[in-house]
């Protein structure tokens, strides 16, 4: 059952995934890729895009539709950063079909539509759950995006989809949506309430100007690695993609799913583990050790905010250890080289 939380912003707004075509494609679709013969199977995916396999005269594709409230602009800077990370030599970036028209992505009824190349062996790729090898890998594999993108920014420009969702927008903007969600949960909110205004008083106290931004990934998770075995053969969706501090992308890692299970939780040891070994691949400068601690504390939060689908019930105890030390105790382990 959907039961993602209203943005208070744009009250209007439909969650396409409720809607009864929201797993059909359209003929202008089909139109624009040459797919008139193709066999279209939808996938088991993510609750923000839904993927299609298409088989088209012995060859796989990947089609993508994006479920977010977004603009075409949004789905080009996806493209130029992906275009960009192959031409580095970085082959597990999925790689963009253009449609008949030469164009990378397509837009039918307000909604963005991605073709690209299948990944991977021919099955469609299961939701993985990490190990330790794969911890290591996931490590390697974010720090060479990071590293291979540090001097890249896309021409597209980047729309503010969603508004609330980076620490560097006005902490107030996001706090606003926090505090809507907390009034939906009553006395159940009490806590979110008070974490959310610790947290957007902490963020108002960076100096974002001060960390040196990257093309950060900005849904790095399990669900987005593709493994054979303990390798990568492919990350997924970089829809989300933006130019901004790479701690967006590093506490996302620690608490939008620990590097060592697959639950939406904040575990020290195993985000301890991850932090260090990523910072002996692309050391952290000291400005971005002391904003760490803030923004792990706030990135648990703003998925709770983001995505509400009664996952406070869920996360609030993680939510409550990282208010309570526990964001600090997983950066101890990084210290300035």
């Amino acid at each position: 059952m959907i039961n993602h939380f209203p943005d208070p912003d744009l009250p209007e707004h439909v969650d396409i995934r409720s809607l009864d075509n929201a797993r059909v494609v359209p003929d202008g679709v089909i139109d624009s890729y040459g797919l008139d013969n193709a066999v279209i199977s939808a996938l088991d995916t993510g609750s923000y895009n839904i993927h299609f396999k298409i088989e088209s005269d012995g060859n796989l594709f990947d089609l993508r539709k994006s479920n977010r409230p977004s603009q075409i602009g949004n789905l080009n800077y996806e493209s130029e950063l992906l275009n960009h990370l192959r031409t580095q030599g970085f082959s597990l970036a999925p790689e963009v079909v253009p449609s008949k028209s030469g164009a990378y992505n397509l837009w039918v009824d307000g909604t963005g539509w991605t073709l690209f190349k299948w990944m991977g062996s021919d099955s469609a790729p299961q939701r993985e759950r990490a190990n330790r090898s794969r911890a290591q890998a996931a490590v390697k594999t974010l720090a060479d995006i990071h590293r291979l993108s540090k001097d890249f920014s896309p021409e597209a420009e980047r729309g503010e989809w969603p508004i609330f969702t980076l620490p560097t927008v006005n902490p107030a903007t996001w706090l606003k949506r926090a505090e809507s969600l907390a009034d939906e949960l009553n006395d159940e909110g009490t806590d979110l309430r008070r974490m959310s205004r610790q947290s957007a008083g902490e963020l108002g106290q960076i100096d974002f100007d001060s960390l040196p931004e990257y093309m950060c990934h900005g849904d790095y998770r399990m669900r987005n690695l593709q493994f054979e075995g303990d390798e990568i053969t492919g990350v997924f969706d970089f829809d989300a993609s933006i130019r901004t501090t790479r701690l967006f992308d590093l506490a996302g890692v620690v608490t939008r799913f620990s590097p060592l299970d697959g639950d939406p939780q904040a575990d020290v040891e195993a985000g301890s583990t991850f932090l260090k070994e990523y910072h002996e691949l692309l050391p952290l400068s000291t400005a971005e050790i002391d904003a760490l601690p803030t923004l792990i504390r706030w990135r648990l939060l703003r998925e709770v905010v983001v995505y509400y689908d009664t996952w406070w019930f869920d996360v609030r105890s993680a939510c409550v250890d990282l208010f309570s030390g526990a964001a600090e105790k997983i950066v101890n382990q990084v210290s300035p080289g």
